[in-house]
């Protein structure tokens, strides 16, 4: 229903193997921690961004190498000094502290608080250094704060051969290290991999793990041949390996026909029994059952298999698919009863849950989710309430689902805006819009009531543009300040690219404009919802001569890319200038890991803001791209104060 996208990543470099770890803020006993045994630690704020913070939050994560474990251990306080301590678990392979406020983190000046876990010798363990490498690729960003860089990251993987080159025979490790030095060398690390790959190939007595692994990196190389050949190979070693339970996983998914797809799982878990190990391939082996039976709207059937999955996974099925019947206005009973049905249950789990809370959240996390997710679900609700003309009973879920997000959804809002104008009176409702106007969460729709409001008020639409302004000036200046502060100054890189009409486009060759470059795909649904957004400001801006917008077309996995590219703008009218990315060399280069992403670089050709993902707020969208230009036209200072 609301598609965000989420990406995150980061780096942090660890000092030398056998050396202990030091922090100016963060000190830990024992020296060399080692699995199962207890850590303490002890925290000076007054030697961090965070000095003059009353209350700090400090969580602990234990990393395992593919999970990892939130801790939020209890800390007391001396003058300026938080001290803990806390249990690593016996798998644990490296750990790292967050210390944050309500307003501030401190993220170590880019660093991290990242902690190797020690073997007998007071070494980090083998393992740590993939485990590492894997945390800050995936969750760096997002959880501690820092920013990704290849180069840097790639030396963690480097360190750990240099002191374990045993580490190359274990399949893991060795993928790790091919997509890392891959990341870091670009073009001069190919022949490296294929010696590499060559080496793996002719060592004799492979396993599973390294006959994937050859068959992953071949069959990007399209090397169809070698691909086939090891397969054969594979199957012929391991007749009843891993490879076999995941064909039949494929064969159920692209099977079309209900039938014939509820004879495949039945095959399949005759095959492989439920375990704890397996329950959640064989629940989403249900749901997806259950979401073909709601597409073929045999509603029976879809119940009968949705009640077989858990409360949280049938609540969530049920939520999808009455959104999507209510978007397409139809089937609405059937609509109301599955959003009534998800929403009771996402209210029930928000005021007192009943499952557990998952390892990888904090509290404050998964109370956040669970209020997030009732405000989802509340919502649909409240929009199908409003397609059956259900007003009164509509508006309280709106208001709640308005206020999960704090009244900062935008769409929330809207939906909460049209009800409250069938049921409440016109001063009232007024009042509300004209404050989510000013808080920039109003949608077109949501002021195109306030305008219905005004002038039925007024008698007159005279003066609305002028009240309006008004109204939007505060969001807008809000939104200045808050930019100012993400802004950067940092060179682009020098790119070069080939357009959909085989001319060379370079940022050389745009210097003097300001740039506008978003990274997107064709498979990306966030990137293909912002779109009309990114349409109507960039025609908003065409009269600028010294603005140019390019869509960057990477992350494609067609055989014809370009084709792909042209049919896709074709078909949605859109009047981009693409450049492709077939080798997905300049997304890596301006170190994007999510899409869509978007950079705002000025006339000198630096970069001076970085926008992630879609909000699905078009109005916003619009608003932010333009303010961004005209911030970066106008050489604005970068804030200093930022931490």
């Amino acid at each position: 229903m609301k598609q965000l996208l989420l990406s995150a990543i980061a780096f942090a470099l660890i000092s030398i193997a056998t050396a202990q770890v030091k922090f100016e803020a963060l000190t830990i006993t024992p020296q060399f921690p080692k699995a199962g045994q207890t850590v303490s630690f002890k925290y000076n704020k007054q030697l961090s961004p965070l000095i003059d913070e009353k209350k700090i939050d400090i969580v602990v994560y234990l990393l395992d190498g593919t999970e990892y474990k939130v801790i939020e251990p209890k800390a007391v306080q001396a003058g300026t000094t938080f001290s803990g301590s806390f249990k690593l678990g016996d798998k644990t392979k490296c750990f790292a502290f967050t210390f944050s406020s309500d307003k501030e983190k401190d993220i170590n000046a880019s660093k991290g608080y990242f902690v190797p876990v020690y073997n007998s010798k007071n070494e980090p363990v083998p393992e740590y250094y993939s485990t590492l490498y894997n945390i800050q690729r995936f969750y760096g960003e997002d959880y501690f704060g820092i920013t990704f860089n290849a180069q840097k990251v790639f030396s963690i993987i480097e360190e750990g051969l240099k002191q374990h080159p045993e580490l190359k025979n274990d399949p893991t490790f060795f993928n790790t290290y091919l997509s890392s030095l891959n990341g870091a060398k670009k073009g001069e690390a190919i022949p490296v991999i294929k010696e590499e790959l060559l080496s793996l190939e002719n060592k004799g007595n492979l396993t599973e793990k390294d006959y994937n692994t050859l068959i992953q990196w071949y069959t990007r190389d399209k090397r169809k041949g070698k691909v086939d050949t090891l397969t054969t190979a594979m199957k012929v070693a391991f007749p009843n390996g891993d490879w076999k339970n995941n064909e039949a996983l494929t064969k159920f998914y692209a099977e079309k026909d209900l039938v014939k797809k509820v004879a495949l799982y039945n095959d399949y878990v005759t095959q492989y029994p439920p375990t704890e190990e397996n329950k959640v391939t064989i629940d989403r082996l249900k749901s997806q059952l259950a979401n073909a039976y709601a597409k073929a709207k045999d509603y029976k059937s879809y119940n009968e298999w949705n009640q077989k999955l858990s409360k949280a996974m049938a609540a969530s099925n049920d939520n999808n698919i009455a959104w999507a019947m209510a978007e397409a206005n139809e089937n609405i009973e059937e609509a109301k009863k599955m959003s009534l049905s998800a929403t009771s249950y996402a209210k029930a789990e928000n005021l007192k849950p009943t499952e557990k809370k998952p390892d990888y959240f904090t509290t404050k996390q998964w109370t956040g989710s669970r209020k997030s997710q009732y405000g989802m679900y509340a919502d649909t609700y409240a929009f199908i309430m409003y397609q059956t003309g259900d007003f009164k009973t509509g508006l309280p879920y709106a208001k709640d689902a308005a206020a999960a997000s704090d009244y900062k959804n935008a769409e929330y809002n809207e939906r909460y805006s049209q009800l409250m104008e069938k049921v409440l009176p016109p001063a009232m409702v007024k009042k509300e819009i004209e404050q989510f106007v000013k808080d920039g969460a109003a949608s077109s729709k949501t002021k195109a009531i306030l305008k219905t409001l005004y002038v039925a008020e007024k008698k007159s639409d005279a003066g609305y543009d002028d009240y309006l302004t008004k109204l939007e000036m505060t969001a807008r200046m809000k939104k200045r300040e808050e930019m100012a502060k993400t802004m950067t100054n940092d060179p682009a890189p020098k790119f070069s690219l080939k357009d959909l009409e085989g001319n060379d486009v370079s940022l050389e060759g745009l210097k003097g404009k300001v740039v506008i470059v978003d990274f997107w795909a064709t498979w990306c649904g966030p990137c293909i919802a912002s779109m009309p957004a990114m349409k109507t400001v960039q025609e908003k801006l065409k009269a600028r001569d010294d603005v140019a917008f390019v869509f960057v077309d990477t992350w494609q996995t067609e055989a014809d890319k370009k084709q792909n590219a042209i049919d896709f703008l074709k078909k949605n009218n859109y009047p981009f200038h693409v450049l492709l990315d077939n080798e997905d060399k300049v997304v890596s280069e301006f170190k994007v890991n999510g899409i869509p992403t978007k950079f705002v670089i000025d006339k000198t050709g630096n970069i001076r803001f970085k926008s992630v993902g879609f909000g699905g707020n078009d109005d916003a969208l619009i608003d932010e791209v333009d303010m961004m230009v005209e911030m970066a036209a106008a050489d604005f200072p970068v804030d200093r104060h930022v931490k």
